[in-house]
């Protein structure tokens, strides 16, 4: 959990580290069986945004799977992003990405899922999201943070690309082509 700007590994509840990136008010917060319905909120809002701009993929309007998601927060790789104790983003972190990194080593946490809800969107929380994820993965002794996204979304693709991901590579999955992204850790 985070208290205040206070930030914490996946596996340790205890608070480890404090992120400059993080606004004072957006807390991003191990998810737990009270934050499902704002994670899948989040998400359907997402998706239905999506839908009304014109972008077709998996993500779309019932798409999410509620045990699925209640599944991953049991494994507390579910992480909801609160503004004055609203969800108002969602992002997983993972360990390890079979389905899209098979066979690459044990040194990345893998981000997916990541949105934040339409209505706040340009605000830099995503941004935010994404520092907490690499100094998380970072305080795990992993050298990147890796994600997936629609290979012909060129606008998202270009957003991770000005984040600081680099393009490595492109894997189709369940008919979808996805592009896949990188960025080194400093480990200073």
């Amino acid at each position: 959990m985070i208290v205040g700007n206070l930030t914490t590994r996946p596996q340790n509840p205890k608070p480890s580290l404090r992120s400059s990136g993080l606004s004072k008010s957006l807390e991003i917060v191990r998810a737990g069986e009270g934050d499902l319905d704002g994670v899948l909120a989040v998400l359907e809002a997402a998706a239905e945004w999506l839908v009304t701009k014109g972008i077709v993929g998996p993500w779309r309007p019932g798409f999410f799977s509620r045990q699925a998601f209640a599944d991953q927060m049991a494994h507390s790789e579910v992480y909801a992003s609160k503004l004055g104790g609203e969800t108002v983003g969602t992002i997983t972190l993972q360990w390890s990405d079979e389905l899209f990194w098979p066979g690459t080593s044990s040194d990345a946490g893998y981000v997916h899922k990541l949105a934040v809800r339409p209505a706040y969107r340009g605000r830099g929380f995503g941004l935010q999201m994404l520092d907490w994820a690499g100094q998380t993965a970072k305080l795990a002794g992993k050298k990147f943070l890796r994600l997936n996204c629609l290979a012909g979304n060129a606008k998202l693709r270009n957003y991770y690309e000005k984040a600081g991901f680099v393009h490595v590579n492109e894997v189709e999955v369940a008919k979808w082509k996805f592009s896949l992204h990188q960025k080194t850790l400093d480990l200073r």
